[in-house]
């Protein structure tokens, strides 16, 4: 993928502004040594609503700008269950991350 090919991914998501934000603060993530973030993290570091950034986020995953991964806190505390897929449930939450192809665009590994 390209930059210019990024930004009309960006451009296509109808939230360019929101798009930008995510992808941009999934960069610091890798600076930072960090795997991704989390949607709650990512709400209330922007300041956009869940709403907004849910739809933002799927438009760059089809787009293969961004990979979700869907998880549920177990119930004792002891961690994240991973899920293959989102199955509808509203306990399940979402970690965004940037896919390969930006990660190897913006030359971090």
């Amino acid at each position: 993928m390209t930059f210019t090919e990024l930004d009309v991914h960006i451009a296509e998501t109808g939230r360019r502004s929101l798009a930008t934000r995510l992808v941009f603060a999934l960069a610091d993530c890798l600076d930072a040594r960090i795997q991704g973030i989390d949607l709650d993290d990512f709400e209330q570091l922007s300041g956009y609503t869940r709403t907004n950034i849910r739809a933002a986020a799927s438009s760059l995953k089809d787009a293969g700008v961004i990979d979700i991964i869907y998880y549920r806190e177990s119930d004792d505390g002891s961690g994240r269950s991973v899920l293959a897929e989102s199955v509808g449930n509203r306990w399940v939450k979402q970690h965004y991350r940037l896919s390969r192809s930006i990660v190897e665009l913006f030359k971090r590994s």
